[in-house]
């Protein structure tokens, strides 16, 4: 049995780097994430931010993950930090 239609294209609003991002696949990867944020994957990565847990989805852009509405996200640099 397969699961209904509305389940593959149901998709919520999360918060990534405090910016609101609508049209988000429930199902999905921290990769295409990004990328509907317009951000690069190849450069960065994404973390879930439960409260003080932090999950990291660093060498896992590629992994299934399940998004709920409102959920918040950060984008990290996987790139070196610059000193002033």
């Amino acid at each position: 049995m397969t699961a209904p239609a509305h389940d593959k294209t149901h998709t919520v609003t999360i918060v990534i780097d405090n910016e609101q991002l609508p049209g988000v696949p429930r199902h999905t990867t921290p990769n295409e994430i990004l990328s509907l944020d317009g951000i690069d994957p190849a450069t960065h990565y994404l973390e879930r931010i439960e409260g003080r847990h932090h999950e990291s989805f660093r060498d896992e852009g590629d992994r299934q993950i399940t998004v709920h509405d409102q959920e918040r996200f950060v984008s990290l640099s996987t790139g070196p930090t610059p000193t002033s």
